[in-house]
């Protein structure tokens, strides 16, 4: 015998996921850099550009959605991948969250961090998601909300109300300056 009728279950699943997409706003999960050798330069054994110009490369190529043409070059320094061998594209995801910054919690329980400017606290932001970014969350390299790029401070978890609405939430902590993050 079920205890709630399979009619308000449904109504309850809508409501959770139109309360969730009220609230939620996007964040961009990036995650690790996609590499690809540089066609224009002669690399040595570990990877790194001769800055010699290759002279088979003659006609244009796509890489990571870009068409790269030969650029012939006498100086040292290879004019595609500058100088470095290898050509990267970092990959970014742009996702909904519920974000709460600063939220009650062992992780932000008022503890005070000594910087040369003085007293400040940690920012730390909570961040709710659909369950299907579970695994884009944990492999993520930074994850930038609301502006301030963040690091995965937990793998994350999954946690709901029964087996109504499962989430995937994960804690960040603040690594980079960016815009003002207060309460809410």
């Amino acid at each position: 015998m079920a205890l709630i009728p399979s009619g308000l279950k449904n109504e309850i699943r809508f409501k959770f996921a139109e309360i969730r997409n009220e609230v939620s706003r996007p964040i961009f999960v990036y995650s690790a850099p996609q590499k690809a050798d540089c066609p224009n330069c002669i690399t040595d054994h570990t990877g790194a550009s001769t800055g010699i110009f290759d002279v088979s490369f003659v006609a244009p190529v796509v890489i990571f959605g870009q068409t790269i043409s030969p650029q012939s070059f006498s100086r040292i320094r290879c004019p595609v991948c500058k100088g470095v061998g290898i050509l990267e594209h970092e990959v970014s995801t742009p996702i909904k969250a519920i974000v709460r910054w600063n939220p009650p919690s062992e992780m932000s329980n008022g503890e005070m961090i000594a910087t040369p400017a003085g007293l400040e606290g940690k920012n730390v932001a909570r961040i709710k998601a659909s369950k299907c970014y579970y695994g884009t969350i944990r492999d993520s390299t930074k994850i930038v909300v609301d502006g301030v790029v963040c690091k995965l401070h937990l793998p994350p978890v999954l946690r709901g109300v029964g087996m109504t609405d499962v989430m995937a939430i994960a804690y960040l902590v603040a690594v980079e300056v960016g815009p003002s993050v207060r309460e809410g």
